[in-house]
């Protein structure tokens, strides 16, 4: 069954190389779990109660609760795919919840929501719908102000070093690591966004910016946050 929702995601989804190795390692993680706790149970037939202990099992092991979060989210999307395709009749997944984590994203973000996003939206291959997924990820994963991301210049961002470095509260410059998931998305969205310049005969400082060469304003990140939420 891991299999069969791999080749959907890869041929239906198009979701990244990197996206695909995550759900199979959560996966086969929790299929290994099954295994060797519930008499070789199959992923397929796992109930709620098998779902729990392998989270509260997780939570012991003190794995990170972002960690655990994204696993879950795993699970999440694979049970809704073998629902779809009528494998199983109901999901053991309606009444698990995510963890608490430490608050790193917008008041206005919901990191439940986010986390589901990211893992079942399908953006195109286009400037803005590069631009908005990486905002998205900025939030999520290095809990960047608002302020810090649109005030975002190009030649602040340091790929070599994996870092950002922002104006924080009261001009203050820090700086952001950047993890390794971020660095192609970064990458790619330059590009787009270098080629959309230069198309359009324009220059800009900043790093993220709308259809005129302006850097987004708080408004506009609100309401492309919200359109992908909703």
């Amino acid at each position: 069954m891991i299999e069969l929702f791999l080749k959907y995601l890869q041929f239906e989804k198009r979701v990244s190389a990197h996206t695909s190795l995550a759900y199979k390692n959560d996966l086969d993680q929790f299929a290994q779990f099954l295994k060797e706790t519930f008499d070789d149970a199959l992923i397929e037939s796992a109930n709620y109660g098998m779902v729990r202990s392998w989270i509260i099992s997780l939570v012991d092991s003190e794995i990170k609760p972002t960690s655990v979060n994204r696993k879950i989210a795993s699970l999440k999307t694979f049970y809704k795919f073998l629902m779809r395709q009528q494998i199983i009749a109901k999901t053991p997944m309606q009444k698990i919840r995510i963890l608490k984590t430490q608050k790193r994203l917008p008041s206005f973000v919901n990191e439940a929501e986010m986390i589901t996003m990211l893992d079942s939206k399908e953006f195109n291959d286009t400037f803005e719908d590069w631009r908005d997924r990486l905002i998205l990820e900025l939030f999520y994963a290095t809990g960047i102000r608002l302020s810090e991301l649109i005030n975002l210049q190009e030649n602040r961002i340091n790929i070599p070093d994996r870092t950002i470095k922002v104006l924080g509260k009261r001009n203050k410059e820090r700086i952001i690591p950047l993890t390794n998931a971020l660095i192609e998305p970064i990458k790619h969205y330059s590009r787009e966004r270098s080629a959309f310049l230069n198309e359009k005969e324009m220059v800009s400082d900043f790093f993220f910016i709308n259809k005129k060469g302006n850097k987004l304003t708080s408004k506009a990140v609100y309401l492309l946050v919200k359109k992908y939420l909703s």
